[in-house]
């Protein structure tokens, strides 16, 4: 417990509760000063860990991501009005936590280069979607996506729904810490062919972000190098808006988070 989390802590102590309390203590006789002096200090570290106790109890009320792989067999089902469809997941993102949070913008700040983005005027300003220009495969002789950057938020899935990654198989997955994002980076091999002899079979890059105080899942991924989709996802400035998502407002309890165009 160091000074700076024990003084934030007193914050929570009513004053005058602290004085009372002193006042008590003063109306001693003193030869009971020692015990006087015991008892003040006991009542102080009480009251702070009272405090801190409830801190943590805030913190662990806010949104949990765990990731699996997805079951043999297994789909999930997303409607879109009368339409119903099945879809199978090769790796699976579940969350915990309450119905609702703030919606987010971000802004891109670094890109590879000048164009990179398209539209152009859509990585200019807040937003919650941007594009890259897709890069163009010599050897397949197809174009590929270079980078898409979109939103998801917590609520969406916390009541038995789930973020999935179809259509690609994920490596071994790295996690880290940027102040308060905790960030998940990995590759992820195709599952479909892009040669017409159904030989190669790309690999994407993805960098996940996720707020677990605030809710927001910020998700980097494409056909780029890990280096650019790194560099993309650290250059990214964030802000709350005064709009709340409700876990109400989405159709589905499911949503995608792999590689796409448009």
């Amino acid at each position: 417990m160091n000074s700076f989390t024990l003084l934030e802590a007193m914050n929570g102590i009513r004053e005058d509760a602290i004085l009372h309390a002193r006042q008590l203590l003063e109306n001693k006789e003193e030869r009971k000063m020692r015990s006087t002096k015991t008892l003040w200090r006991t009542l102080l570290i009480a009251a702070v860990l009272v405090s801190l106790f409830s801190v943590t109890a805030y913190a662990t009320a806010q949104f949990q991501m765990r990731g699996r792989t997805g079951g043999r067999g297994e789909s999930f089902a997303a409607h879109f009005g009368e339409l119903s469809v099945d879809w199978p997941g090769e790796y699976v993102f579940e969350f915990d936590g309450p119905a609702e949070c703030q919606e987010v913008q971000f802004k891109t700040t670094w890109a590879p280069n000048e164009d990179y983005w398209f539209p152009e005027d859509w990585a200019e300003d807040w937003t919650q979607l941007v594009e890259g220009r897709e890069l163009y495969n010599e050897e397949l002789q197809v174009y590929q996506a270079a980078c898409v950057v979109d939103v998801m938020y917590a609520p969406q899935f916390t009541d038995g729904g789930a973020m999935i990654l179809k259509g690609f198989t994920p490596d071994e997955m790295t996690r880290e810490t940027w102040g308060d994002v905790e960030v998940y980076k990995f590759e992820a091999t195709a599952t479909h062919a892009f040669d017409a002899a159904q030989t190669v079979f790309p690999v994407g890059n993805f960098v996940i972000l996720f707020h677990p105080e605030q809710g927001w899942i910020i998700g980097v991924r494409g056909y780029d190098s890990m280096e650019n989709i790194e560099g993309i996802a650290r250059g990214l400035e964030i802000r709350q808006t005064d709009r709340v998502i409700k876990s109400s407002d989405f159709e589905n309890p499911y949503d995608f988070c792999d590689i796409y165009i448009g």
